[in-house]
């Protein structure tokens, strides 16, 4: 598949109650968190639309941005706003807090979408729903789901073609903190002193 026949969709609309502020400006090695996954995902598309219910904070970027088409739906709303909004058929779905993922792991997903509506990362025996591939077929499943009170995410996997693509050490990009969250300072700090510590034993 080529760049530029998938799209990108960055979910910038949590409320950040654990880490105590906005996270997504928040400076992460040197750069606000969701310009360090942007720079990622620009490395496999331009076709980038972030969802957010701050649009006049993230005005410096030059992609275009919507609100939640249905309000307090968590990030599942964020996905079918994207997928909505989106003139792709196939678009990555990423958060702004998830620091390591890497162009090479959207390139493994990519490789492996071919005839799924849901291309999802499988590691430590846990999906990643928040770091996955969604088809546009999933427009119509996911606003069931929301209407019935239902927003946890992999609920409606088993409702469409669905492939858990395992993630294990013999992936040469591999390492065990690629979907690490930032969720609270604590998560910061820990990932901050695991960067020094790795760059000591380089």
């Amino acid at each position: 598949m080529k760049r530029e026949e998938i799209g990108a969709i960055i979910l910038a609309g949590g409320k950040s109650r654990r880490f105590g502020t906005d996270k997504i400006l928040f400076p992460f090695r040197g750069k606000p968190m969701i310009v360090n996954i942007i720079e990622v995902v620009k490395q496999v598309t331009d076709n980038i639309i972030i969802i957010t219910n701050s649009p006049q904070q993230l005005k410096f970027l030059p992609y275009p941005k919507y609100n939640d088409l249905i309000p307090n739906s968590g990030p599942l709303g964020g996905i079918y706003t994207g997928l909505y909004h989106s003139r792709y058929q196939l678009n990555f779905v990423l958060p702004c807090d998830m620091p390591n993922i890497s162009s090479d792991c959207l390139q493994f997903l990519v490789e492996n979408s071919h005839g799924f509506d849901v291309t999802v990362p499988y590691h430590r025996n846990m999906q990643e729903p928040l770091c996955a591939i969604y088809s546009k077929n999933c427009l119509p499943i996911i606003k069931q789901q929301i209407s019935a009170g239902n927003f946890q995410v992999f609920q409606f996997y088993d409702r469409v073609r669905t492939k858990r693509l395992a993630f294990t050490s013999d992936l040469l990009f591999y390492h065990e903190h690629l979907f690490f969250n930032i969720n609270s300072r604590t998560d910061l700090i820990i990932e901050e002193n695991r960067l020094v510590e790795d760059q000591i034993h380089q």
